[in-house]
């Protein structure tokens, strides 16, 4: 058998391991999870939440005022599934939230599970749909488009992320202009996304997230903790499949 032969078969070879491992893959990335599947993932993921949970500092004011645009992070990747865990920090360098999500393909919903020292919130998503939970009661849910819904599915504002020159957007709950909202930094082209002292001192992060245009309503102030969540542990760090 001369070189040329032995070249053509290895080559053959390569070729047809790359495209069963592109084939696994993408097998993978389509197949749709049970929901008994979902609430054992979910289990796993509350458990590591729940284990950073004693590293948060205590609060008494309300949350949302002290959340930030700092954030680390640290992510886990293979051929199944995407898992992110990272803590949200106050203007002081304190972790307040910490979270853990999850992706496993593009027909399975991914989840996203976030404790404060008092709450618990648990988001499930599945293209640019939301649904929301609350200590373990139905919050609500949004749509690609940022119309916000209630538990009973009725339309009760929106929050439509938008790019403009103040890298903000309005949340409107029951036609009252409640707050205006900084998108997230893209962390995902930032180095050192495990590094507090990188993320502060040297990205000068740590501005608050949120501006408040009114006193919002007991029922206002149920959504703004959990908004401010999701724009910094889902859309200031979407990483790719």
């Amino acid at each position: 058998m001369d070189f040329f032969t032995i070249m053509i078969i290895l080559i053959t070879l390569v070729v047809f391991v790359f495209i069963v491992l592109i084939s696994f893959v993408l097998k993978k990335s389509k197949d749709v999870k049970t929901q008994e599947f979902l609430e054992e993932e979910l289990k796993k993921l509350r458990q590591d939440v729940l284990k950073k949970r004693k590293k948060l500092l205590a609060y008494k004011d309300e949350l949302y005022l002290q959340i930030t645009n700092a954030m680390t992070f640290e992510r886990l990747a293979d051929v199944r599934s995407i898992q992110t865990t990272g803590f949200l920090y106050n203007k002081h360098q304190k972790p307040i939230v910490a979270f853990e999500r999850v992706e496993r393909g593009m027909n399975t919903k991914g989840q996203l599970i976030a404790v404060t020292k008092k709450q618990e919130f648990v988001y499930e998503f599945l293209g640019s749909d939301i649904t929301l939970f609350c200590d373990d009661t139905l919050l609500g849910s949004w749509d690609k488009s940022g119309i916000l819904y209630d538990a009973d599915k009725k339309q009760i504002g929106h929050a439509k992320r938008s790019v403009n020159e103040k890298n903000e957007y309005v949340l409107v709950i029951n036609k009252r202009d409640v707050a205006s909202i900084k998108t997230a930094p893209l962390y995902d082209t930032i180095e050192n996304t495990s590094s507090v002292a990188h993320i502060f001192e040297e990205l000068n992060f740590g501005t608050s997230l949120l501006a408040l245009n009114d006193s919002p309503s007991l029922n206002e102030e149920k959504w703004l903790l959990p908004l401010l969540i999701f724009e910094m542990a889902f859309y200031g760090n979407t990483p790719v499949a």
